[in-house]
């Protein structure tokens, strides 16, 4: 029996993109290099040339100086050389391990690098040229040890007449046993089976991986043929077979091997026929499929799938490609249709001329960006005119899209509907609400009119009983004027006739002191007379003010208004305990006598007025040295630093275009909020303290001008800018 030689034990040194393994005989057994090898390793590091020695491992065992310098390294001795030049190519590493396995005996190439650099000119990129070379050498047992590197740079005028060769320079100038050589080491490198056979069929080669993917040795191979490993190729067939093959040069195909152990797996063979030396033999490179057919198999699966998930869709469902081509339907929307599913495969979007709006939103979609859609759109199905929401989602990459459509007739009814009820509803709480406001303004009118008509009549009732005595003083004051004088002149006359009254007259006379008595009791009287005026005066403001016997609209002075108001008003404008008078600037235009309810004016104007004189009284928190909080008086503006504050209230009124009036009433206090502007007129609001104030003032004087007159009241405020509010009056309103 004969035995096989034991093989030395393989290392793997690493594998590369194309699969190709990198292997290493076994270092040798001595621990210590021998003479001989130690010698050849001084040589390499005294050569002048740039050379190096590596192990199987590719391991630096020396380098001479002129490598060093050359490649840039620095201690390269132990370091792999895979670590020092991760970026040589790949057919480098292929020759290399040509050489260390014994198939090469020397080869050499170009390396193309790339060189970038920044100077003062700028970025600047350049390539060079190096030239590599390398042959095994053998130690002392006559096995290969390693290789021995040798590079070179190339002159810039060598490498420009090779820089667009994209082959290395040692194929081109290798004699044709190598290049042979090379031929068979990247078929074996293969990464897909290779087959050579005769014209019988007989297996004449087969590559590592053939060996690998069928389990059978190459001795193994090269006994079967094959129709042995292929069971879809039967004898019969196998002439056929090979005529066409004749003729077309070339096949392409899938078929099934059978590997050693009765494993069946799928393979896409190409085909070459070949003629050498007179004899006929094929090619067959077989790439395993198995996984693409799995794949597809499982893409198979997954599409039935989901074609039961998109029929299970209550809906309609449809693909439609970018050239607007239905790719298919759910069975949703065929029956729907009363046609196969299959018949809309192919077809021109809108080929039924029955649903418009779905067309336009087909080709809108796939004109646009966008990737989704939502739209509702009308179509009309067996007669019947239905609303579906339509969802459509673009895929591969914009070049088809899926559009689902769900029935939402019903739901747009029920909707419909629903707005309509909720429309009604709102209108009733409108309504509602209206009417409850008007009640609470007829509420806070009837209020306020019973107030103020009960106001006007004690008003009236006090100014008539007043009127009555003080015309009564008014009247006899004169009288009594003329009487005084009358009595002095008789005195006067006395005293010029009977120049020495006796002694009890003299007496009275200096006790009374005649003299003061006669010009103080004229200046007495004049006093009298100036107090009963005044008591006319506001007598006649009040039955102004009050305007009880006024119920329709008459003409009316504003400016008599705004007077009679102030002087009713006139005690609080007076400066009176520690506070200071608040000044009061009338700017009255030339007005023309307006149709108005001149009592209702006066109500308004007294509000404004009051709220203003209430602005400035107002009292604020004012910090102390000492860090104590005082309640004072607004004597300083909210937003000055340091004076006195003046308050003031400024009353203008001009004549606007279109026969309308303004009344504008302000002050200079601490204004408003935008918050608490923007509630001034609702019934009930006030900022004041509770008890002190019903709310009902700026909202009643909002209806007596806007309702009663047909005008308008505008209210300007800022914190810190004082308050305006103006009236807006028609001349001649309705």
């Amino acid at each position: 029996m004969q035995t096989q030689p034991v093989q030395p034990e393989i290392q793997v040194l690493g594998t590369y993109a194309n699969g190709t393994t990198l292997i290493a005989n076994p270092p040798p057994e001595a621990t210590a290099m021998p003479e001989n090898e130690e010698r050849f390793r001084r040589f390499v590091e005294q050569s002048p040339d740039a050379m190096a020695m590596v192990d199987c491992e590719m391991r630096y065992v020396a380098v001479s100086r002129h490598w060093q310098t050359d490649c840039g390294l620095g201690e390269a001795r132990g370091r792999f050389h895979r670590e020092l030049f991760p970026n040589l190519p790949e057919y480098w590493l292929q020759n290399a391990q040509a050489c260390l396995a014994g198939v090469l005996n020397y080869s050499e190439f170009v390396e193309t690098r790339s060189i970038e650099s920044v100077a003062e000119i700028g970025y600047s990129h350049r390539c060079e040229w190096v030239k590599w070379a390398f042959q095994p050498w053998k130690n002392c047992s006559g096995s290969i040890g390693g290789l021995i590197l040798f590079t070179e740079k190339i002159p810039a005028d060598i490498s420009k007449a090779n820089c667009c060769n994209k082959f290395p320079l040692d194929i081109q100038d290798q004699p044709l046993d190598t290049l042979a050589e090379l031929t068979q080491i990247a078929v074996d490198s293969a990464a897909d089976a290779v087959f050579y056979t005769s014209s019988d069929g007989q297996i004449c080669y087969a590559n590592q991986v053939a060996c690998r993917e069928l389990g059978y040795s190459r001795s193994e191979l090269l006994k079967l043929t094959l129709r042995d490993i292929d069971l879809e190729l039967p004898a019969p067939d196998w002439t056929v077979y090979w005529e066409i093959l004749k003729q077309q040069r070339s096949l392409t195909f899938e078929s099934c091997y059978t590997t050693k152990e009765s494993r069946s797996f799928s393979v896409e063979v190409k085909v070459s026929y070949l003629e050498y030396q007179g004899c006929e033999y094929q090619c067959a490179i077989a790439r395993n499929i198995s996984d693409r057919k799995a794949a597809e198999a499982a893409l198979v699966d997954a599409k039935e799938q989901l074609q039961a998930v998109l029929d299970a869709v209550p809906g309609f469902v449809s693909w439609v490609s970018s050239d607007l081509r239905y790719m298919g339907v759910n069975k949703h929307l065929a029956a729907a249709y009363q046609l196969p599913a299959e018949t809309f495969i192919g077809q021109k979007v809108g080929f039924l001329d029955n649903s418009p709006h779905f067309n336009d939103l087909v080709y809108d979609f796939l004109a646009s960006d966008e990737t989704t859609a939502s739209k509702e759109v009308t179509a009309s199905i067996q007669a019947d005119k239905k609303t579906y929401l339509i969802v459509a989602q673009k895929y591969h990459k914009g070049s088809a899209a899926v559009f689902v459509g769900l029935d939402v007739t019903e739901r747009k009814q029920v909707l419909l509907a629903l707005q309509e009820s909720e429309e009604r509803l709102r209108q009733q709480a409108a309504r509602l609400e209206q009417t409850v406001l008007v009640l609470q303004r007829t509420q806070t009118q009837l209020i306020q009119t019973e107030k103020m008509s009960s106001l006007g009549q004690l008003v009236a009732g006090v100014a008539h009983e007043i009127n009555n005595p003080v015309s009564f003083i008014s009247g006899n004051i004169s009288h009594a004027g003329g009487y005084i004088k009358e009595l002095l002149n008789l005195v006067e006359l006395y005293q010029k006739h009977y120049p020495n009254p006796v002694q009890e007259i003299q007496y009275q006379t200096e006790e009374l002191d005649l003299e003061f008595l006669k010009k103080d009791l004229i200046k007495l009287l004049n006093s009298m007379k100036v107090g009963s005026d005044r008591i006319r005066d506001v007598v006649r403001s009040l039955r102004l003010f009050s305007r009880t016997d006024e119920a329709e609209k008459k003409p009316a002075d504003i400016h008599e208004c705004l007077d009679s108001t102030l002087l009713i008003l006139q005690n609080r404008l007076q400066a009176k305990g520690g506070r200071s008078g608040i000044s009061l600037i009338k700017e009255y235009g030339n007005l023309p006598r307006i149709q108005c309810y001149a009592g209702q004016l006066n109500q308004v104007f007294m509000h404004l007025l009051t709220n203003a004189i209430d602005a400035l009284e107002k009292e604020v928190k004012i910090p102390q040295k000492h860090g104590t909080i005082e309640s004072k008086s607004l004597l300083f503006p909210p937003d000055s630093g340091e004076g006195i504050f003046e308050p003031e209230i400024r009353i203008r009124t001009e004549m606007l275009e279109g026969n309308e009036v303004a009344i504008a009433i302000s002050d200079n206090g601490p204004g408003m909020t935008k918050e608490i502007l923007g509630c001034i007129f609702d019934p009930l609001f006030t900022t004041k303290p509770p008890g002190t104030n019903t709310g009902l003032g700026l909202s009643i004087c909002q209806y007596l001008i806007v309702e009663k007159h047909g005008g308008q009241l505008h209210c300007f405020s800022q914190p810190g800018q004082g308050t305006e509010l103006i009236i807006q009056i028609a001349i001649g309103n309705g």
